[in-house]
């Protein structure tokens, strides 16, 4: 029997965030991998933190003004009854789009590295149906899987990355600033684009025992994912080199693989592979609980387990047609594609209601 409870604490909220951050930006490296920033990624790194921080600050600040609703429900009193539904639909289309492409990343890795032969409908939906029984059972169980993921998947990224640390040459990371700011600048957009999946505070807060500390729980689940970000790049170019590196499609998956501990200690590449499955289950649980919860306010729904069935099904089906191999997605994350798509859908909203909540409040004043 499940038990429907839908409350989560502080340290879980971290626990989801930190992990849904770390497993994208870990799985791709995007600031060494879509740009030209080569040795400078470190940089880029940390200045992506920065901006990032500013993203979640506002996503999050505005969500705290009503601590008790969505952003589905909020976008309604801002906006009005049928705008605000409408204008909220936004943010569903972004659960359902990320949902799909982490669902297909992993499991292109999958396919071409460990099992080739085996259809890609099959890799992703034995995962897609553990997400679906974990949410189903509601966030409190969502929330203790995150709890025991958390320590596992943190020890092996930290495995991932300090037994090549033999093998570095920090030569390599000089010099430093050889192209000069804006390669590290242009860097930042795609990482800065990937606080979208920060979006899911303005679902998950209304559900946290303690709202009011919500916004601190995300800024510091940012901060510790982005210190990894930047020991990975540093890392990734110290042993690879920065040209190998920004080639690679996955270049901490091949970091791993560069380096050979023992005779008796081979293919360790299944640590980082094994974290970022369960960093995928995670967040595709949170997107699946987002986008169901979302719907189901939008549709005036009393219960969000409803669609879920449906949806996993067009999430599965959208991670499959909606691209046509690896190097499709890939092409998605330049910066110059994946930074106008997510400030589309993620800080346009985002500033029309900020907006409408400052002529509200003016206008309550006078």
């Amino acid at each position: 029997m499940f038990l429907f409870t839908e409350k989560i604490g502080n340290s879980q909220l971290f626990n989801i965030l930190f992990i849904m951050r770390t497993t994208i930006v870990i799985s791709f490296l995007p600031v060494l991998t879509t740009t030209q920033a080569l040795q400078d990624a470190w940089l880029a790194s940390i200045i992506t933190f920065f901006l990032s921080a500013l993203c979640v600050y506002l996503i999050g600040r505005l969500a705290l003004i009503f601590p008790d609703k969505s952003i589905i429900q909020y976008s309604q009193e801002l906006l009005g009854s049928w705008p605000g539904r409408l204008f909220s639909l936004f943010y569903p289309g972004l659960f359902l789009f990320m949902g799909a492409t982490d669902l297909r990343i992993y499991g292109e890795l999958l396919r071409s590295v460990f099992l080739p032969e085996t259809p890609l409908i099959v890799i992703q939906s034995s995962i897609v149906i553990a997400a679906v029984m974990v949410v189903y059972a509601g966030l409190e169980p969502l929330g203790r899987m995150a709890d025991l993921i958390f320590p596992v998947f943190t020890l092996s990224i930290l495995f991932t990355l300090l037994f090549p640390v033999v093998e570095a040459d920090f030569g390599n990371l000089q010099p430093v600033l050889y192209n000069g700011w804006r390669p590290v600048l242009f860097a930042t957009l795609t990482p800065v684009a990937i606080i979208a999946q920060y979006a899911h505070l303005t679902m998950l807060i209304p559900s946290v025992v303690e709202p009011q500390k919500a916004l601190r729980s995300a800024l510091s689940s940012l901060l510790w994912a982005s210190l990894i970000l930047v020991f990975a790049a540093l890392i990734v170019v110290a042993v690879l080199g920065a040209d190998e590196g920004a080639r690679a499609a996955f270049p901490v998956f091949k970091l791993i693989r560069a380096i050979r501990i023992s005779e008796f200690l081979e293919r360790i590449e299944a640590f980082p592979t094994f974290a970022w499955g369960l960093g995928l289950f995670i967040t595709l649980s949170v997107n699946l609980y987002s986008l169901s919860k979302g719907l189901s306010q939008l549709c005036r729904l009393k219960n969000h387990r409803h669609l879920l069935l449906p949806l996993a099904v067009i999430l599965s089906t959208l991670a499959l047609q909606g691209y046509s191999d690896f190097l499709e997605i890939r092409s998605f994350f330049k910066p110059q594609v994946a930074a106008p798509f997510v400030f589309f859908l993620l800080l346009f909203p985002l500033a029309v209601l900020w907006t409408a909540y400052f002529f509200k409040k003016k206008d309550s004043v006078f």
